[in-house]
This record gives C-alpha cells, sequence and structure tokens, in this order.
C-alpha cells in the first residue's frame, strides 16, 4: 500500500504537490494562482487528481471572498464526480453549505453524468467478470502446471561478512566450515596473544632497572623481552592469517554469488525432478 501511495505522489504534477501544500498552510492566493495555471494548461490529470485540484481551488476561492470562481470550480468538480461531498469535519460549514446549494442548483443536469457513471461501472464490471471466466475456463483445459518454480533471492551484503557466511550462501559449507573454523581459531589466538601480552607488560613484578642481572634493556628481563617479542610475533601473524582468510572468503564468495536461484520443479512427475537455473 505504502509503495503504491509513494507512486502515486510521484506521478502527480509538482504544480498540484505545490498547490497542496500552500493550501494546507493556508496561504488561499498562492494555492488558488497555482491551481488556476495548472487547471488552464488543461493537463492529463487523473480523476483523483482533478477532484483535488477543484475541491482546493473552490475552497480557496470562497476563503478569498470571489464565490462566483468557486461557484465556477465546484461546478467542474461535479462534472468529475457527481455524487462528490465535502467532509463537514475537515471544511468549514459556511462553504458545506455552499457546495451543497451549487449542487442541487445543478442537480437536474448532474443526474444523467450519475447514470452514465453507473453505466461505466457496470460495463467495467462485467468486462472483468468476462476476464476472470476465461482466465478461469483456460486454466481448467489446461489442467495442473507442469512445473513449479521456485525463486531464492540471495543477499549481496553476505558476501563481506566473515565466518563463511559467503559460502554458506553460495551452497559451498564444506568451504564456509573450513573459512569460519580458521578464522575462529586465528581470531581466538590473536586476542589470547594481545591478553598474555598485556599481563606480561604490566605485571610490575616482572619489572627490573639497569644493573641487575640478566636485564640489559629495562624495564624488562632479557627471558620477559624474548617471550614478548614471541607473543608479538605470534599476534601478528594470526592477525594476517584471520584478515588473509577474510579477504580470501570475501574474493571466493563474490566470484561465486548467484543473486537468484530458481529451482524447477516438474509436478507431474513422481518424486518431483529437480532442475536447477542460474540467473545472473
Amino acid at each position: 500500500m505504502i509503495p503504491l501511495l509513494l507512486a502515486l505522489v510521484l506521478a502527480a504534477p509538482p504544480e498540484l504537490k505545490r498547490a497542496k501544500d500552500r493550501f494546507e498552510f493556508g496561504a488561499y492566493a498562492d494555492a488558488a494562482g497555482t491551481l488556476r495555471q495548472l487547471l488552464a494548461r488543461a493537463p492529463e490529470l487523473s480523476n483523483r487528481e482533478a477532484l483535488d485540484a477543484y475541491r482546493m481551488l473552490g475552497i480557496a476561492e470562497y476563503q478569498l471572498g470571489d464565490k462566483h470562481a468557486a461557484r465556477a470550480a465546484f461546478v467542474n468538480l461535479l462534472s468529475v464526480d457527481p455524487d462528490f461531498t465535502l467532509d463537514a469535519f475537515l471544511v468549514p460549514p459556511p462553504i458545506v453549505e455552499f457546495f451543497d446549494a451549487v449542487k442541487k442548483e445543478h442537480e437536474p443536469t448532474l443526474a444523467p453524468l450519475r447514470a452514465r457513471r453507473r453505466e461505466l461501472a457496470e460495463q467495467q464490471r462485467l468486462a472483468d467478470e468476462a476476464r476472470r471466466r476465461l482466465l478461469a475456463e483456460e486454466a481448467l483445459r489446461a489442467g495442473p502446471p507442469g512445473k513449479i518454480v521456485r525463486i531464492e533471492q540471495r543477499i549481496y551484503l553476505l558476501n563481506w561478512l566473515p565466518l563463511g557466511a559467503g559460502q554458506f550462501q553460495n551452497g559451498e559449507r564444506a568451504k564456509g566450515a573450513a573459512i569460519a573454523a580458521g578464522q575462529l581459531v586465528f581470531g581466538l589466538v590473536n586476542i589470547a596473544a594481545i591478553v598474555v601480552h598485556n599481563q606480561i607488560a604490566d605485571d610490575p613484578s616482572r619489572a627490573c632497572v639497569s644493573g641487575e642481572i640478566a636485564c640489559s634493556r629495562p624495564p624488562y628481563r632479557d627471558s620477559d623481552r624474548t617471550l614478548i617479542s614471541q607473543i608479538d610475533a605470534l599476534k601478528y601473524a594470526s592477525a594476517a592469517l584471520f584478515w588473509g582468510l577474510y579477504a580470501y572468503g570475501v574474493w571466493d564468495a563474490h566470484r561465486n554469488y548467484v543473486p537468484r536461484i530458481e529451482t524447477e520443479i516438474t509436478a507431474r512427475q513422481p518424486g518431483g525432478a529437480v532442475k536447477l537455473e542460474w540467473a545472473f
């Protein structure tokens, strides 16, 4: 429903939208001027747009004191929809009474229009009914469908996620599980290396000063400095492997990515034969 309303708003002439904004703001002179220019060009307005334009023009002209112009606008409105009524909760009572008087005054000429609208509506209903009957008869003659196509839309964003998300979406479960396991292992090793490095570096009992045995480069003992260097090497290596595996997973997911998969199931064969069609 919302996309349909949005499409109607976007398709409406910009002058009509601008006039409606000014009308709702109470700038009746600006709204009336815009509507008069719009209607003078005789644009291809839909019935709904024409009704909205003449309704606003009639109310605006009445508010401006020009009842003659308001009457003309309301007559044009009734020529589009002879059964149109103003909402008494939204429109001031004097304007509603004025509109009803115009409608009553022109009732003799509105009656044929009303009858014609009912006739056209009935013709449209009969045409729609005939179309539905035709399609139903053809479906009955053709029998049940020979195949059923199941469409699966895939999500492009998953190609960029870690832990083999793109591979799992592409149906490569073994590869996805291997990538996920590798990234988990390398990620945990990297986190553990960072934690151990910080514990050693922040432990005051391991600190030393110049002149102490095995403390050639304070504030760490030589043995602790060697251990920290080894932990740093493990930290950087695990981070490099984690991001390297992530980059490979992203590249591989994009390489095998298919936006849509159509699964064709042949319904008339027992067990249902399945055919995969790849659409790019």
